[in-house]
């Protein structure tokens, strides 16, 4: 068996039998956490509109994209490899539905920095009504900056009867390329990383005491009492960081990869080798809805609120 068949098989039995898997426990895990982020202890935080705008995004994910994508490769049903609709429709909902997870997890670790500041007035700017607004803002923003998908997105011949939905080749797969690199595999890790450091630092300046939030005069000495972070502001944090770490590790191998295909594009490539990129392609967004389907499993990991809000959610649920 030729290494392009090896690799084939291993893509479509990752989808088909994978595929599934990940579509039924994202899909318990995105309800559960919808359950838990919407419950009265957590949802007037101003960090869980985002977590919820995230397992909105996640949750449609995995029928308009994993679905998809599980349907062509795993199982040869495609429909965006003969209609061009349906292609470019499929190509333009997998950018913004990407655009709008790695946007809501930044503002969601923006949020975080702000909340753990040592000045007043820049905890104060962490509001429900502001985050909002930065949602409603950033979901129409691109809505619009991807609709070039719906322009230029093709269906391309690879091999004998062998019909792919993807970028138009040449400049359009370049500037994808690039723009894949910033606003997936660059920038999102970037910032997330940048936020999250900052609130790791104002985390142990808060620790430390390094600023009292209130002093009290006792004759010749001024006692400082620190502000302590609150409990549930802790363990949103924890989650968030899990999510940042859980983005990085399966969400960059895609454009690491789409860089490779652009830096080899020019290349001579056989029938064959074109096969052999396309299935590595696949195998590496099978990786990617790995993170979409696990963030309710890691928050049950690394946060003590969650865990008891669920079990208590359940719990009454099951008193019913």
């Amino acid at each position: 068996m030729s290494s392009s068949a090896i690799i084939f098989y291993a893509q479509r039995n990752a989808f088909r039998f994978g595929g599934p898997l990940l579509i039924t426990i994202g899909s318990i895990g995105c309800i559960l956490n919808l359950m838990v982020f919407t419950n009265d202890t957590l949802r007037k935080n101003p960090c869980t509109i985002c977590f919820r705008a995230v397992n909105i995004v996640d949750f449609i994910y995995f029928y308009l994209g994993l679905l998809l994508t599980t349907l062509a490769v795993g199982y040869d049903i495609d429909p965006s490899a003969t209609s061009i609709v349906f292609c470019r429709f499929r190509y333009y909902i997998a950018l913004v539905l990407a655009c709008w997870e790695a946007s809501y997890i930044i503002l969601a670790a923006i949020d975080r920095t702000l909340v753990t500041s040592r000045k007043t007035g820049t905890r104060k700017l962490s509001t429900r009504r502001l985050i909002r607004i930065s949602v409603i803002s950033i979901t129409i923003f691109w809505l619009l900056f991807h609709i070039h998908a719906l322009i230029f997105t093709q269906i391309l011949q690879y091999g004998p009867n062998f019909f792919v939905c993807y970028y138009q080749p040449g400049t359009y797969t370049k500037f994808m390329t690039f723009s894949s690199l910033l606003l997936n595999g660059t920038l999102p890790p970037l910032f997330m990383g940048i936020f999250g450091l900052w609130t790791v630092r104002n985390i142990r300046k808060v620790n430390r005491g390094i600023r009292p939030a209130s002093l009290t005069n006792t004759g010749n000495m001024t006692i400082g009492r620190p502000r302590i972070l609150r409990s549930k502001d802790q363990q949103l944090i924890r989650m968030l960081f899990m999510n940042i770490i859980s983005y990085i590790i399966f969400k960059c191998p895609v454009t690491i990869f789409l860089i490779y295909i652009q830096i080899t594009q020019n290349n001579g490539k056989s029938a064959e080798q074109n096969i052999i990129e396309q299935s590595v392609i696949q195998l590496t967004y099978f990786w990617y809805f790995i993170d979409n389907s696990i963030s309710c499993y890691t928050n049950l990991i690394v946060s003590k609120t969650f865990r008891t809000e669920l079990k208590r959610i359940l719990l009454n649920i099951c008193s019913l």
